[in-house]
């Protein structure tokens, strides 16, 4: 059996849980029904529903062209992208727009369920593609569950009723303390106030800070056009 992210064939077999071998599709342990390599030095491995993942999708992230499955993120000569849903580094397949430097893991394209359900807290979360807030408001949404910032350009699970957000991983993880989402504010003493006051502070000038430096960029990239185009007249 052949896949087109591989140059060796490929065997279906039984994988015991205990087994340490990695899927290369996504990074997570095999276990059950897999496709492993047949060459005697390669560890090349897949889930069977990584093999079986379609080549070309249509995802509700990113409407305006269809994504395509590759092994790895191609090479390009823009600045770094990371996957758009959780902002990591994608290293094993990802679903890409080259037009658009869209990219994400294939495990984030099919694995992020539309709506969590916490019992800490009375409303469901909804997946969110996009910041809920205008990007130029510069609102910080810290997860409720880990007390970390999230990222404006990645996805997460929010809830529009409480103005309340998570990480997506931390979406089904429960809170080590055992608050809930609500009584979290009403807790949370002065010295912590002024605490999360000043990180959200320091997110704003780190914005202001990129964006001074990408205007600064683009003045010298529109400088440099200007004298390489009056040096040939």
């Amino acid at each position: 059996m052949k896949h087109f992210s591989h140059p060796h064939a490929l065997e279906l077999s039984e994988v015991q849980q205990s087994n340490e071998t990695v899927c290369s599709g996504c990074e997570n342990k095999l276990c059950g029904t897999s496709y492993k390599c047949t060459k005697p030095n390669c560890e090349f491995s897949l889930h069977k529903s990584c093999f079986e993942l379609p080549r070309k999708i249509q995802h509700n992230s990113h409407l305006k062209h269809p994504l395509t499955l590759y092994p790895t993120l191609p090479q390009r000569d823009s600045m770094y992208f990371g996957c758009n849903a959780c902002g990591e580094e994608p290293k094993c397949f990802v679903y890409e727009c080259l037009e658009c430097n869209f990219s994400l893991h294939a495990k984030c394209a099919t694995s992020w369920p539309e709506y969590v359900t916490r019992e800490d807290h009375q409303h469901s979360l909804v997946l969110q593609y996009q910041w809920p807030f205008p990007i130029y408001d510069y609102v910080n949404i810290f997860c409720e569950v880990c007390n970390g910032l999230c990222n404006d350009a990645n996805w997460l699970y929010y809830c529009a009723q409480c103005k309340l957000g998570t990480h997506l991983q931390c979406a089904t993880v429960k809170k080590e303390d055992g608050s809930s989402f609500e009584n979290e504010e009403v807790e949370m003493t002065n010295e912590q106030k002024l605490m999360m006051a000043t990180i959200k502070a320091q997110g704003q000038q780190a914005r202001l800070n990129f964006q001074a430096q990408m205007a600064y960029m683009n003045a010298q990239a529109i400088t440099n056009m200007w004298r390489s185009h009056h040096h040939y007249d």
